[in-house]
């Protein structure tokens, strides 16, 4: 359901159809969804992009987020991500591509908000000059996320415990391991200008 969910987001946002000139792009995506899913509820989009660069490097990272209100301190959301990545360091060069979908049930606070997320990452592919192209291994993910006021109004303090299982049988490398296990534990502070 989550990967039709996001591709039909996704076609929402590339579809010229769909493009009114007075509206955002998510304010778009958000009635296209409404109208093809037959949902009357509120369903907000937020498509985010990120990127650096510098000297041989070169990186992307785009996140598509759905969220709708369940009651009133409820909300579930969906994301899905995609990443890609050049490293250019002559025989070395190296081209990285990465899939990710979760989906996150958050409980809101006056103060603070709390979400449990599950999530996969199916798609992690790898292409280096000397060998051609390989998969890597896919991998699960649970998290448990804290979201509170920072110093100032505008800024969030963030945190996460994060357990993602990789699976060995996955992959186009033969892996010594079956399974394999990251523990992360993640703090982040932002700020909204």
């Amino acid at each position: 359901m989550l990967k039709q969910v996001t591709t039909l987001a996704l076609c929402a946002l590339l579809t010229p159809q769909v493009c009114l000139a007075s509206s955002s792009i998510g304010d778009q995506a958000e009635a296209w969804l409404e109208e093809k899913l037959d949902y009357s509820g509120d369903i907000s989009v937020s498509l985010s992009k990120n990127k650096i660069r510098f000297n041989g490097c070169r990186q992307k990272d785009y996140k598509l987020s759905l969220a709708t209100r369940i009651s009133d301190s409820v909300n579930l959301e969906a994301v899905a991500s995609y990443g890609r990545a050049v490293m250019d360091f002559g025989v070395f060069s190296q081209r990285v591509t990465s899939r990710a979908y979760e989906l996150i049930t958050w409980w809101e606070q006056p103060a603070y908000r709390v979400g449990v997320a599950s999530g996969v990452r199916p798609a992690h592919d790898i292409d280096l000059p000397v060998s051609g192209s390989f998969a890597l291994p896919d991998s699960n993910t649970v998290s448990v996320y804290l979201e509170t006021e920072g110093a100032e109004e505008n800024h969030t303090m963030s945190f996460a415990v994060r357990r993602e299982t990789w699976h060995g049988d996955t992959s186009d490398i033969t892996l010594s391991q079956d399974k394999s296990y990251d523990n992360q534990v993640q703090l982040g502070y932002r700020v909204s200008f």
